[in-house]
């Protein structure tokens, strides 16, 4: 449970920090390499990208978005045909970064158990 924790915050500590000056999809190469470094199992790397990025996105979101009064928040949500609101619309991009996420974090405990079995199988032969 320790290393599940550690693992959520340091991906959510590097996603707030790497975000600030590269794209919004360095969180998959993050997510990607924290958990192959980890060597969690499939279900909780999977978790741990999830609420990493959540956390990590929810905060950055909470941070520009309050101080506006959610203006820009309730303008784009008027353009993918929410109707002003901005809480579904905040609600999406966390699940849709959560998800990108947790499939990142989940490839990369999924490679590191692939590249265990190869080395395996060649020690056997």
């Amino acid at each position: 449970m320790k290393k599940i924790v550690i693992t959520i915050f340091i991906i959510a500590i590097l996603n707030s920090i790497l975000e600030s000056f590269l794209p919004w999809y360095i969180l998959v190469l993050i997510c990607f390499v924290v958990c192959l470094i980890a060597r969690l199992s499939a279900t909780k790397s999977f978790i741990a990208g999830f609420v990493g990025i959540f956390l990590s996105w929810l905060i950055a979101i909470l941070l520009k978005d309050i101080p506006n009064h959610h203006l820009l928040s309730t303008k784009l949500s008027n353009l993918f045909q929410l109707k002003g609101n901005y809480i579904l619309f905040i609600i999406i991009n966390l699940l849709l970064g959560g998800l990108l996420g947790g499939l990142s974090g989940w490839c990369g405990t999924l490679f590191s158990s692939s590249n265990n079995l190869s080395t395996n199988s060649k020690e056997s032969e």
